[in-house]
């Protein structure tokens, strides 16, 4: 019996001490831990979650860079407790596994229809009539930057898979353009430029992003998406024809149910989470270093656009 005491004794000595160095465990947590991702649109979104729920809530924030894999397992364990920006076109698989058959999670939609596509400057659109794919032909040549007699469509780096997916689209609406291969950064200042001695340009990208706070911009329209009508083989372009536009998303927030009955306040806010995109696109550019704006820092810009919106965040809190 002695034997026996002692030994249960030790037993409960072990768990005490494992209790005590799971002291942060997710039961007992009393903080939020947002996971980032790797893109300035996630990490200013995160900013604001902090700063609007540490200043409303009371409820200290973590936030840590992870990636899309580890986020969900976290949150199904309850390690993490928010997915700050899910882009569904990428994240399809996790959505599907840990919100539809381990429901684990759920997600909430942060804006609809992130598009990505061709833009031109708008005063270029005004002047020559240009709105659609359609009225890009014949008119190939307004965009010939480097003066060869052809158009110059800017398509990402050579390295992106986009610009190879560009020229297949160049091929296949019959436009007469080149696919301008140069890196990201020369092709801003390329494009800024070109907007101030308002010379026509049209490029690939993406929203949200700071150039549609920065600069007055028109997206090509195009046929919608349809899978029907859009075949990719990387490296093929033979056996590749993409007639219609590349597939808008929608961008969620993802949440833990684990959060719900430990911080339910917080759980609410998230619940009630929504942005409009021309929001991020303002918080991207007050991050960004800018001419004649001062770039601002994560905290700082959180701190500025959570006190000018207080409709947005109030609708957060209720």
């Amino acid at each position: 019996m002695p034997k026996l005491k002692k030994t249960m004794m030790m037993v409960l000595l072990i768990v005490a001490s494992i209790i005590f160095a799971m002291g942060t465990s997710w039961a007992a947590r009393k903080n939020v831990i947002i996971s980032e991702q790797s893109w300035t649109g996630s990490t200013v979104i995160c900013h604001v979650m902090k700063y609007a729920i540490e200043k409303n809530l009371n409820i200290p924030v973590k936030v840590t860079q992870l990636n899309g894999a580890v986020t969900w397992v976290g949150m199904d364990k309850g390690d993490v407790d928010v997915f700050s920006d899910i882009w569904e076109t990428a994240e399809a698989g996790g959505i599907d596994k840990y919100t539809k058959e381990k429901k684990s999670c759920e997600v909430v939609l942060s804006y609809p229809n992130a598009p990505q596509g061709w833009y031109i400057p708008k005063f270029v659109a005004d002047e020559h009539g240009i709105k659609t794919i359609d009225d890009l032909k014949g008119k190939e040549k307004l965009f010939d930057i480097d003066s060869n007699g052809k158009g110059d469509l800017w398509g990402g780096p050579t390295s992106w898979k986009m610009n190879e997916i560009t020229s297949v689209r160049i091929r296949d609406y019959g436009l007469d353009f080149e696919n301008l291969g140069v890196e990201q950064w020369a092709w801003l200042a390329t494009l800024k430029s070109a907007i101030l001695k308002k010379k026509p340009v049209i490029f690939y990208y993406w929203e949200p992003e700071w150039l549609f706070s920065e600069y007055d911009l028109v997206k090509i329209e195009e046929p919608a998406y349809d899978p029907a009508k859009w075949k990719f083989v990387q490296k093929h372009p033979e056996q590749s024809k993409i007639t219609c536009e590349i597939q808008p998303t929608n961008v969620w927030v993802g949440i833990s149910k684990k959060m719900e009955k430990r911080l339910p306040k917080a759980y609410q806010f998230f619940k009630n989470w929504s942005i409009p995109i021309g929001e991020v696109n303002e918080l991207i550019a007050m991050v960004t270093d800018l001419d004649g704006k001062p770039k601002m820092s994560g905290p700082e810009a959180a701190k500025k656009w959570v006190e000018d919106n207080p409709e947005i965040v109030n609708a957060w809190l209720k």
